[in-house]
């Protein structure tokens, strides 16, 4: 049967076996699973622009689309005449995720309702109270260095030591940089840019080796050199190109970030103070003996 067949009986038998109100039509039917119009609308709201663009205008796409609908539909029915008696465990297991589920989307609802209050003074006297946290931007080094490449099983660094102590020595002498990095460095992502490092790093930077960051910052001056630093690359000899100084950023480049900190912090509260409400109160009731003697078997033996 063709796929424009096939819609076309659909909705025939749709229109004639279906009994469904008539602003909520069965859109989709088979055995004792139905997905009305209403449903429909929000099922395909949900879906990527693209999917629904590719069921608009191709039909195989559109089959496809309207069965894992219809198939996730029959999915969550067969679980819903689970009992404790007919199914154990596994009825407690999805009443639980059931409960998680509900209590996320309740929490999400509240966040949704909180009204936040201005909190922009308050910004202010959590920059200057927190100012580290907010504003301060750490110290940034640039480097060049040359690298005697060596990865740890794969070369014999006793052997390779020697010689960069050797060109640690010419540099401190003032020997030209670029000139032996050509010559000796085997880092093929620097060697033909007279060894620069091109990234502005902070100490214990991710992203960069720390023994090289830890390296870098030893060096005393700008244009000074480290002593030999190994990596998991091989040896390295770094060369200080640059500082950026620690600063501060100004209120008003952190005042966003301060105020997205403020706002969770306030609906978080606004959280705790409902979730707190929602407890057993001085008027609920705990029935002592099923309690205890629920948790007979796991007290501890004198």
């Amino acid at each position: 049967m063709s796929l424009t067949r096939f819609f076309s009986c659909a909705a025939l038998f749709l229109s004639i076996t279906v009994g469904a109100a008539a602003d909520n039509p069965v859109a989709i039917a088979d055995g004792e699973t139905r997905i009305n119009r209403a449903e429909l609308e929000q099922i395909i709201s949900r879906w990527s622009a693209e999917m629904r663009s590719a069921a608009a205008n191709d039909l195989g796409d559109r089959m496809e689309l309207l069965n894992i609908a219809f198939m996730n539909k029959r999915l969550a029915e067969s679980v819903d005449g689970m009992t404790p008696e007919t199914h154990g465990d596994d009825y407690w297991k999805l009443h639980f995720q059931l409960q998680g589920l509900k209590r996320r989307f309740a929490i999400e609802q509240l966040v949704a309702s909180i009204e936040v209050p201005d909190l922009s003074a308050l910004a202010e006297e959590r920059y200057a109270s927190d100012k580290d946290k907010f504003a301060l931007v750490p110290e940034k080094r640039l480097t060049s260095h040359i690298l005697f490449m060596c990865p740890p099983g794969q070369c014999d660094r006793e052997a390779v030591r020697p010689v960069a102590r050797e060109v640690l020595a010419k540099l401190r002498e003032g020997a030209d940089f670029e000139a032996l990095v050509a010559e000796y460095s085997e880092d093929p992502g620097s060697r033909d840019k007279g060894g620069r490092f091109e990234k502005w790093f902070s100490l214990g930077e991710k992203g960069v080796e720390p023994r090289y960051t830890g390296g870098a910052f030893d060096i005393a001056e700008v244009g000074g050199y480290s002593d030999l630093v190994e990596t998991q690359f091989g040896v390295h000899i770094i060369r200080l190109d640059d500082i950026q100084p620690e600063h501060y950023r100004t209120f008003e480049e952190v005042r966003p970030a301060i105020l997205q900190s403020l706002r969770a912090e306030y609906q978080k509260l606004a959280v705790q103070d409902f979730e707190a409400n929602l407890m057993i109160s001085d008027e609920g009731y705990i029935n002592g003996d099923v309690v205890d003697a629920l948790l007979a078997p796991y007290k501890a033996t004198p």
